[in-house]
């Protein structure tokens, strides 16, 4: 399970970094949608992060699957949202990753 939920990290990651190097291709200049823009690839490598911080502790600490719960579904709203107004095949793939990155770390705890 470890390899799977690294697995979708590593893609959410992966994400995250294109989502940041298209921001000058896309934004000419430094305006708030630019901003706004590379904030959600920050977003994504930030998720990733604590995902991975997630799977590789010793001891299971409720603290640290709590915040990963709450980032994780907050994120997977968000980009629910988003699909409902953008309804693009990037996005959907994004969903999907998130939706499964959700319920990977959720049946982590549980399963142990």
């Amino acid at each position: 399970m470890r390899k799977s939920i690294l697995t979708v990290t590593t893609a959410i990651f992966i994400i995250g970094i294109i989502h940041l190097a298209v921001t000058p291709i896309t934004f000419k200049s430094y305006t708030i949608d630019a901003l706004w823009f590379a904030s959600a690839g920050f977003t994504l490598i930030f998720l990733a992060f604590l995902n991975y911080v997630l799977i590789n502790i010793r001891q299971r600490q409720t603290k640290v699957f709590v915040v990963c719960h709450i980032a994780n579904i907050l994120c997977t709203i968000f980009v629910a949202l988003l699909l409902t107004v953008a309804f693009e095949p990037h996005i959907i793939f994004l969903f999907v990753l998130l939706v499964s990155e959700t319920l990977l770390v959720m049946r982590l705890q549980y399963s142990s």
